[in-house]
């Protein structure tokens, strides 16, 4: 319940003289005044939303004050209410980086790009037949092709005359293969460099000595290598091969 009262004054010549607002006195369901100890817990207001966020202001009506503080509220986003992680791995949902953390994190970024001097890696194709080049900045007469190595171990077809296909996802620009075997003390070693264009077998079993041909059982495809065994040595044995993109 509320009262309002006329700041009405009149002087010992019967002139009245009105104040500037009026005053008013809300009071609780006791009849106490709010401004005087009354209760307001009970109390329900009509309000509205402010237009903006403001600070809250002494002596401000009730229903002022609310919109207010619904303004600020209704501003506040979902991340008001998540946690902060100070780490690395955290992975949850509704968690927040802190700011000691993304310093680091940018600092060790920064650092990467000074080490690449400006240098971007992109990426060309898809699967298997995507290719990395490196280029300086926005120069594209910079571009250049990244070479890819792999290191592996293969099984050497298990039969004469049998080609088995070994696949690498690129044609190798050098290759070299090597297999040894305690059957007749024998060893093979395949070469190959694209630059010469033939690929070289060397060889050595107890029967026959040291061997040199070229041309032989190995292959060079789009994708890799064939391998292809004329005699009975290393069917079925084990192999190492380095090869560069």
């Amino acid at each position: 319940m509320a009262e309002i009262y006329k700041g009405v004054f009149e002087d010992d010549k019967g002139n009245r003289y009105y104040a500037a607002s009026d005053t008013e006195i809300t009071y609780d369901t006791a009849g106490i005044p709010l401004n005087n100890g009354g209760d307001l817990s009970e109390a329900s207001v009509n309000f509205t939303v402010s237009s903006s966020r403001k600070a809250l202001t002494a002596k401000a009506r009730f229903k002022a004050l609310m919109g207010d503080i619904a303004k600020w509220l209704t501003d506040l986003g979902p991340a008001a209410f998540y946690k902060v992680a100070d780490d690395f791995t955290t992975t949850a949902e509704n968690y927040l980086f802190t700011a000691r953390k993304g310093k680091q994190l940018k600092d060790e970024v920064d650092n990467l790009n000074q080490n690449l001097g400006g240098v971007k890696i992109i990426p060309e194709g898809s699967g298997a037949a995507t290719k990395y080049y490196a280029q300086l900045g926005a120069d594209a007469a910079s571009k250049k092709l990244l070479g890819s190595a792999l290191f592996g171990e293969i099984t050497l077809p298990a039969g004469a005359n049998v080609a088995v296909s070994y696949e690498l996802g690129f044609r190798p620009s050098k290759l070299c293969i090597m297999s040894n075997s305690d059957t007749y003390s024998s060893s093979v070693v395949w070469r190959y460099e694209a630059t010469r264009g033939f690929t070289e077998q060397y060889s050595y079993n107890s029967f026959d000595g040291a061997l040199y041909i070229k041309n032989k059982w190995l292959t060079i495809t789009d994708t890799g290598f064939t391998i292809t065994l004329s005699g009975s040595l290393h069917k079925g044995e084990q192999a190492r091969y380095f090869a560069l993109r």
